[in-house]
């Protein structure tokens, strides 16, 4: 018999009819052999046969949704597992969604802005009155014992043979002198001790040699509990977690304003760590990155350092990537459903977090990068630059019920912004200098850049406070350095909480400036609970020449001082006078 080659449908035939040999549903491959994997020539062999080859994916992603869940292993928790799941599909397909822009003005009535949150200060606050009483409740006391109980350890950790000790003052009187040396800048820190330059104050309270231990030796936590430097999921700020902690809930201890905003500092340095960053575009191009959630005042509520592994997402909250992740950390704090308005650049801005904060109840806008705008249907930059200056255009999306609105706009350079609750309407004029005629114009500017403008600058304001008068002491230590830039900060936001108190009573007295809040601070930091030098009678003739050159009164102390109960009362003493405060 003459034999012939079967063609492919004839093929299909055979198949159709035997499709497993022992009659059983499946095959055993898999049994047999675990690694089992089908030939690549079999599947094309076979793919002709099926006339339908198209797979409806979203049907099969639906039926899965309907279908029970897989149980997993024991010790996982499935509830969580459901909620992995469900929040990685959710992601998936926001990321895939098509948006349909229509070219149309965002418009919210004012029922849809009220705000309905409490800026009002508790009577805690408005109790505040020195200097030194609004900088220990954001540091409070208990943090410098803390300060002095992990450096004693670290201390002992170090050498236990070393007898040198500190207390809670020596760590006070350490600050305040930190305090001094910002405001009084010399070559280097051992210049202060000099005899000719030096400062006196600073040489009163504190010898250099113990200045410069507690320099050595300060620490902020318990190195013994810290994880290896190569465990994978080692808490990286282990080191100064503790400060970190304790400034972010007295921070937090103050009502929010109603425009808050997030941005980053830096906290500038060379020092050789893993940390550090490079950014040529900041005035301080190496430095520590800080996340910062700040008021329109320019208050910090909310503080994070940077470390690169902090993105982590909690179950009930969407994974919106890295950048933007931040915002929703920071945002944990924000009362919901109340309108408060948050502002952020484009280094943070998407989409698909301006939707979540917007079911959140959080109004939200931001500057964006165009890469980030799913089928965006704005005029690209080489368009917009052709165009008049004042030039704007707006498109609306509905993204899951929330309307966001997204505006070009031509100044200097092209600037885009979204937002959902703010539009290119009402369009206001601004003052700029037309370099062509050589003089000034009045140009367009939509509502949403100007909200913008108002807003945003809160982090901006509080680094330029900080950088006024700026702890330049130099530390190799990357959490001395960081330390450092967290004791400006507080400074800062102690002297902006003690101007909001002031606004808040209606106070008519001179407001105390940056720099004179600060000295007094550092004052009553290095004098608070010390007691008084022991002055000696002094003979009949000195006495007869000091009534003749009678010296310059003595500068009052602070107020806090006056009234610290130590050196009030007299004392026995074997010769001389006491000498009180």
């Amino acid at each position: 018999m003459e034999s012939h080659s079967l063609r492919d449908s004839e093929i299909c035939d055979i198949l159709h009819q035997y499709d497993s040999e022992d009659g059983l549903e499946g095959d055993d491959d898999s049994v047999i052999d675990p690694d089992f994997q089908p030939l690549s020539e079999d599947l094309e062999l076979f793919s002709d046969c099926e006339e339908n080859t198209e797979v409806d994916i979203d049907a099969i992603i639906e039926e899965s949704e309907r279908s029970e869940p897989i149980a997993g292993p024991s010790s996982a928790d499935p509830g969580q597992q459901d909620s992995h799941s469900n929040k990685a599909f959710t992601n998936q397909k926001r990321q895939n969604r098509q948006l349909q822009w229509k070219k149309k003005n965002l418009v919210l009535n004012d029922q849809q802005l009220r705000f309905t949150g409490n800026t009002t200060l508790p009577p805690n606050l408005l109790e505040l009155d020195t200097p030194i009483q609004f900088f220990f409740y954001l540091f409070p006391k208990e943090l410098i014992s803390f300060i002095t109980e992990q450096t004693n350890l670290y201390i002992i950790q170090k050498n236990p043979n070393q007898s040198f000790q500190i207390t809670d003052t020596d760590i006070q009187q350490f600050i305040g002198a930190t305090f001094m040396m910002s405001l009084i800048q010399l070559p280097r820190v051992t210049s202060h001790w000099n005899t000719s330059i030096g400062t006196p104050m600073i040489q009163e309270i504190m010898p250099k040699q113990k200045f410069e231990k507690i320099r050595q030796f300060i620490h902020f936590n318990d190195n013994s509990n810290s994880s290896p430097r190569n465990a994978t999921n080692g808490d990286r700020l282990f080191k100064i977690r503790p400060i970190v902690e304790t400034l972010n809930r007295t921070f937090s201890g103050v009502p929010l304003e109603r425009y808050l905003c997030v941005d980053e500092q830096i906290c500038s340095t060379k020092a050789r760590s893993n940390l550090k960053r490079y950014n040529p575009k900041k005035p301080h191009k190496w430095g520590y990155k800080i996340f910062v959630l700040s008021g329109v005042s320019g208050f910090a509520y909310k503080i994070e350092p940077e470390t690169g592994a902090e993105n982590i997402v909690h179950p009930e909250e969407p994974d919106l990537g890295a950048s933007s992740n931040v915002v929703v950390r920071m945002a944990r704090g924000i009362p919901r459903h109340q309108n408060y308005q948050l502002y952020f650049d484009n280094y943070f801005t998407s989409l698909a977090l301006l939707e979540y904060l917007a079911k959140e109840g959080i109004l939200s806008l931001g500057t964006v990068r165009r890469n980030r705008i799913p089928d965006c249907k704005l005029p690209t930059d080489k368009e917009v630059m052709k165009k008049i200056r004042g030039f704007s255009v707006e498109y609306v999306t509905n993204m899951d019920g929330i309307d966001v609105s997204n505006v070009i706009w031509k100044d200097n350079k092209v600037v885009t912004l979204v937002s959902s609750f703010a539009g290119e309407l009402p369009k206001s004029q601004v003052r700029r200098y037309d370099k062509a005629n050589k003089k000034y114009i009045n140009i367009d500017r939509p509502h949403i850049v100007g909200e913008y403008n108002r807003h945003m600058g809160g982090v901006d304001l509080i680094d330029s406070i900080m950088g006024r008068y700026k702890i330049l002491t130099r530390s190799k230590r990357w959490q001395v350095r960081m330390f450092y830039h967290l004791l400006d900060l507080t400074m800062a936001n102690s002297w902006l909480l003690y101007r909001r108190v002031r606004q808040a009573k209606n106070c008519s007295d001179k407001q105390m400036s940056s720099a004179d809040f600060r000295l007094e601070i550092g004052e009553t930091l290095c004098k608070l609970g010390l007691k008084p030098n022991i002055k000696h009678r002094r003979s009949i003739e000195s006495e007869i020449q000091a009534k003749k050159h009678k010296g310059p009164a003595q500068h009052v102390p602070p107020l806090a001082v006056r009234q610290d109960q130590i050196g009030h009362w007299p004392i026995w003493v074997e010769k001389g006078s006491f000498h009180t405060k």
